[in-house]
């Protein structure tokens, strides 16, 4: 099959595919890998900056000499770039390889009565990819929640949990020790386990979570960060883990990325110490080199980000605030209508002094009139736009030459936008 058939099949699973728990992914893997997985697999789980601690520690064994696989969701602006090797977007003809027997097995499982979803598809063709081409470490991001996510079929010799915050809670729960208890569910018996500094609360629930499974866990704390300077274009920060990391340079700005940096070191350490060689030269040139799209990113005077929850649009308003400050800024935002809330608005508010909004191209989108008028209602003057290019345009010249354009809603906003300023797929 061509690889533009294999991603119309596992799309066309959203409407008959139906989660059973980790059964369907048993049953694919079943099929597809008859022997146990070989690849030594790192599990990241969190509500916000799990893709960006998974794309850190990948760059950061790559640069180590290793062969990596990353797999993440979702795709900016092409499938490919879920699954990647080396760094690079998996190409059409290993999906073509990999993804032929996953739409037989597909097909043959459907003729039982098991119904895969689209993420449980993806899943299954990223792990037989980085199982067949034999690489070294497969970094994965969980997609919802942990404990009955398709990733959790995973057995990982490391897990990482990032940041907890309100998100998805018609699914993981009301307050954030429930939300963080499904996100634990990743925790392995007797597999280490790093967790993102966190509330007491939470830490409690990674704490008894990890005692249960018997698994070595280190829990960070803010006072592990040390001296940091922040830029519009990244941070050089001091870590104080098992001994300190001077002067580290992080190429993904904002506050925020550095506690996700922390994150990373305790889990090179971790690494180490299960006899992984990864050298500082290693660790900081990965972390330097680091490129993730869509958050905090360059392109001109525009700045995007996939900020798609209150937590993240928080970070957001809190970087443009202390890094923008004095300048003309101008919003360009599309957000799915189950996201919107009153704080994330009054936060959205907070970032610009205007907005144009557009209509993110997917079911869930809320309709760029209703979006504007709920913006103008929140305290700032907002317009609707026909598509991202007249939007970009719009702002273009409501910001002027020094004015700062600031493209943010969703992911799948993030995605358009790039597109339309013709930026390249990772």
């Amino acid at each position: 099959m061509k690889s533009e058939e294999i991603i119309s099949v596992i799309h066309g699973s959203y409407a008959t595919g139906s989660k059973n728990g980790l059964r369907n992914m048993e049953m694919l893997l079943q099929a597809l890998l008859p022997s146990k997985p070989a690849v030594p697999v790192i599990h990241v789980a969190g509500t916000n900056g799990k893709g960006s601690i998974c794309a850190m520690l990948e760059s950061v064994l790559r640069h180590a000499g290793y062969r990596t696989g990353l797999y993440t969701s979702p795709f900016l602006q092409v499938y490919q770039e879920r699954i990647r090797l080396d760094g690079k977007p998996i190409s059409d003809a290993l999906m073509e390889k990999y993804g032929t027997p996953l739409v037989k097995a597909y097909e043959k499982l459907q003729a039982q009565g098991v119904t895969a979803t689209p993420f449980e598809l993806g899943t299954a063709l990223a792990l037989s990819a980085f199982e067949g081409e034999k690489v070294d470490f497969a970094i994965v991001e969980v997609g919802l929640g942990g404990r009955l996510d398709p990733t959790n079929i995973v057995s990982p010799i490391l897990c990482g949990i990032a940041a907890i915050g309100r998100d998805h809670m018609q699914f993981l729960g009301d307050t954030v020790e429930e939300i963080a208890a499904e996100k634990a569910g990743i925790i392995k018996e007797n597999v280490p386990v790093v967790c993102h500094p966190a509330v007491p609360s939470v830490a409690a629930v990674f704490r008894r979570t990890a005692e249960e499974k018997h698994a070595p866990l280190t829990q960070l704390h803010y006072g592990m960060l040390g001296d940091a300077a922040y830029g519009l274009r990244g941070s050089t920060a001091d870590f104080i883990l098992s001994r300190p990391y001077e002067d580290v340079s992080v190429s993904l700005p904002g506050e925020h990325q550095l506690t996700n940096t922390l994150t990373v070191v305790a889990m090179v350490e971790q690494l180490r110490a299960q006899g992984y060689e990864i050298t500082d030269e290693a660790l900081r040139e990965g972390l330097q080199n680091t490129h993730w799209p869509a958050r905090l990113e360059w392109c001109g005077n525009i700045l995007i980000d996939g900020a798609h929850n209150q937590q993240g649009i928080a970070a957001l308003r809190k970087f443009v605030q202390s890094q923008l400050a004095g300048k003309k800024r101008v919003l360009v935002t599309g957000i799915l209508t189950e996201k919107v809330t009153d704080a994330m608005l009054g936060d959205l508010c907070a970032i610009a002094d205007t907005a144009v909004t557009v209509t993110p191209d997917t079911p869930r989108a809320m309709e760029a009139a209703d979006y504007a008028a709920l913006l103008r209602k929140a305290g700032i003057s907002a317009e609707p736009a026909d598509n991202v290019t007249e939007a970009l345009e719009k702002a273009a010249a409501l910001a002027g030459d020094e004015g700062i354009i600031v493209a943010s809603g969703s992911l799948y906003f993030a995605g358009m936008v790039r597109n339309a300023l013709h930026l390249n797929a990772i």
